[in-house]
C-alpha cells in the first residue's frame, strides 16, 4: 500500500523573511525573535499572519505588564503618603506608633538601649487665637523640620496630633538622650517662625520616658507625657492635681 509522504511545513524562503523583517520596526522584530524562541520554531516557519499575530499580542503583554508596574508604583507611594502627617514631615500617630513598637521589640530581642522624648508646643493656642490657624499650621511645620534637622536618619519622628510631637532615639545611653531632649527644645526656642510679616516664637516643653525590656510603647509614651507635663507645670505655674496617670489637669490649649 502506497503513502503518500507527509507535506513538509510552510517555510518562507529567506527573501520572503528579509521582507518581512523589513516591514517592522527593531522592536517588533526582537518581540518576533523572543516569541520564536519560546515556541521553539525558527522565525522563517512562522506565517506572516501568525508573525503579526504574535508581534500584536506581545505588544499588549508588555503593555499589560507596564500598567501593573505603574499600579504597583502608585500603590507603594500611597501607602508611603499614608505613613505622613498631612501638614508636617514626619510619620503620623499611626506610623510612629508602629516603628516605636519595633524598636520595643529590638530593646527586649537585642538589649539595646533606646529613649523617647514627649513635645508639647507651650501656649500654641495662642499662637492660633492670635495669628490665625496659618499661623499654627506654619509653627507646627517649623518645630517637624528642626526635629528632622536635629536628629539622625536613624531616630523615628512622629506628630501625635495637634502640637504634641515625638522622638524615638536608639543607640543611646539615658544621659546623653536627656541632654539631646534639652538641646532639641532648645533648637526649637531658637528657630521662631515668620508669617505674614510677623515673627512668632517657639518653645516646648519635655518629657523623657528610657526603654526598659518589659515596658510598651503606650506605657513608654506616658511615662514621658507625665514628665512633659510636670516640667510644663513648673515653668507656667499650672495646677497639679492628678499626676498619678490618669485624670490630671493640663494646660487649656498648651
Amino acid at each position: 500500500m502506497n503513502r503518500r509522504p507527509a507535506s513538509p511545513p510552510e517555510i518562507l524562503d529567506p527573501e520572503a523573511d528579509e521582507r518581512v523583517s523589513g516591514a517592522v520596526s527593531v522592536a517588533d522584530q526582537d518581540r518576533l525573535t523572543r516569541a520564536a524562541g519560546l515556541l521553539g520554531v525558527p522565525t522563517a516557519h512562522l506565517t506572516r499572519p501568525v508573525q503579526g499575530a504574535l508581534i500584536a499580542m506581545l505588544g499588549e503583554v508588555e503593555a499589560l505588564r507596564r500598567e501593573l508596574a505603574e499600579v504597583k508604583e502608585a500603590l507603594a507611594e500611597a501607602e508611603a503618603s499614608a505613613d505622613f502627617d498631612p501638614l508636617v514631615s514626619v510619620y503620623n500617630r499611626r506610623a510612629f506608633l508602629r516603628e516605636a513598637a519595633r524598636v520595643v521589640a529590638m530593646v527586649r530581642r537585642h538589649e539595646i538601649e533606646a529613649s523617647l522624648i514627649f513635645f508639647d508646643l507651650d501656649r500654641f493656642k495662642e499662637i492660633n487665637d492670635r495669628n490665625g490657624h496659618a499661623a499654627g499650621d506654619a509653627a507646627l511645620r517649623q518645630v517637624g523640620e528642626v526635629l528632622i534637622s536635629q536628629t539622625r536618619e536613624t531616630d523615628i519622628i512622629g506628630r501625635l496630633g495637634g502640637d504634641e510631637f515625638a522622638v524615638v532615639l536608639t543607640h543611646i545611653r539615658d544621659d546623653a538622650a536627656q541632654a539631646k531632649a534639652e538641646a532639641l527644645a532648645q533648637a526649637i526656642a531658637a528657630s521662631p517662625v515668620r508669617h505674614e510679616g510677623r515673627t512668632l516664637g517657639l518653645s516646648a516643653s519635655i518629657g523623657v520616658a528610657h526603654f526598659g525590656p518589659d515596658a510598651s510603647i503606650e506605657q513608654l509614651l506616658e511615662v514621658a507625657d507625665e514628665a512633659m507635663f510636670i516640667r510644663k507645670a513648673r515653668r507656667f505655674e499650672i495646677p497639679q492635681i492628678g499626676l498619678a496617670g490618669v485624670g490630671r489637669t493640663r494646660e487649656t490649649g498648651s
